[in-house]
């Protein structure tokens, strides 16, 4: 079957010409999580743009004009990780096993060859059986995984969380930032992102990209007009400098839903329960100021014992895993080629 590949120019777009597109995609996502709330055309022009990214957000109609799909390409914008492309498709289910996921592949690995890039990097979640198939069907090589995890938060042990709040590590101090960071704390935030994906497990050919005060800036004023957010930064007291944070953001959407974007400290400052602190700290006063939640999310690497330690002490249960997935630019167009 032949497929039509339209780039998207969302912010051209009224919500009425985003909402089949939304029909769709929201399907999807509550295959993949099926307490999803689904996401408004507002969420989707602005979790679409990914400031330090290169990105094309795209749609496929079939031959007779129907919406089959979306994906998106992406890479850095500052030259890091030169030779990988990342991709993300989303097949519609009542579309499936009939080439879309193909062409969507095809599409993208032609545009990583123009590029110069040898390497798709996507990912499967163990919700949809069908994407994992597809990615063992064009030889994509499973790398790092990550747990989601989820906590009801009517068991939370709130006397825990007051307990980890109270630790005051001699040195430090925490500073809780409701909405966007100060500007003395965005070039500390921005080295704590380079130094969490420095010690990440990452794949051949990935490396760090380049976090700056300036992108910390762009990223926080973009997810702000959806989310509202609060962050626990621990600094050392002498020199201000960050060395830890931990975000919860809830969707303006879904303000029943907490996610936790990131937990991290500096391996230089470990051995302190500073990790506890910051969740302790975080916890208690969104609890204050963010009345109804019912759930928590968070997700760790398999490979990060310690964190996932503390997510099981405050309750937290495994609900799927996420596995990053590579294929090869010349295995993904022998597939294509093989489908044709």
């Amino acid at each position: 079957m032949t497929y039509r590949v339209e780039a998207l120019d969302l912010d051209s777009m009224s919500d009425d010409d985003i909402a089949p597109i939304l029909g769709g995609v929201n399907a999807v996502n509550r295959e993949i999580q099926p307490r999803h709330v689904d996401t408004t055309a507002s969420e989707f022009r602005t979790f679409a743009k990914s400031p330090g990214m290169v990105k094309v957000v795209n749609v496929v109609h079939d031959a007779s004009g129907l919406l089959v799909g979306t994906f998106d390409t992406r890479y850095s914008d500052d030259g890091t990780t030169p030779d990988v492309l990342r991709f993300e498709m989303k097949v519609f289910p009542e579309h499936r096993r009939r080439g879309a996921g193909t062409a969507m592949l095809g599409h993208a690995a032609r545009h990583a060859r123009v590029l110069g890039r040898t390497t798709l990097l996507t990912w499967h979640f163990d919700t949809v059986p069908a994407g994992i198939a597809f990615a063992r069907a064009c030889n994509g090589a499973d790398k790092l995984q990550f747990h989601e995890n989820v906590l009801e938060m009517s068991g939370l042990d709130i006397d825990l969380m007051k307990e980890w709040s109270r630790g005051d590590p001699t040195g430090y101090a925490i500073r809780i930032v409701e909405g966007s960071l100060p500007d003395e704390l965005l070039a500390g935030v921005a080295n704590l992102y380079y130094i969490l994906e420095r010690d990440m497990p990452l794949s051949e050919g990935q490396e760090p990209r380049t976090w700056t005060a300036e992108l910390i800036r762009e990223m926080t004023e973009n997810y702000l007009r959806e989310v509202e957010s609060l962050v626990a930064v621990a600094t050392v007291v002498e020199s201000g400098l960050p060395v830890g944070l931990s975000q919860l953001i809830r969707r303006k959407s879904d303000p029943s839903t907490w996610v936790v974007t990131t937990t991290m400290v500096d391996p230089d400052h470990r051995g302190r329960s500073i990790g506890k602190w910051l969740k302790g700290s975080v916890n208690m006063v969104a609890l204050e100021r963010w009345p109804g939640v019912v759930y928590q999310e968070t997700g760790n690497a398999f490979v990060n014992e310690a964190m996932l330690a503390i997510n099981h002490a405050m309750g937290f249960e495994h609900e799927m895993t996420v596995t990053d997935v590579e294929i090869a630019v010349d295995d993904a167009l022998e597939f294509v080629e093989s489908r044709s």
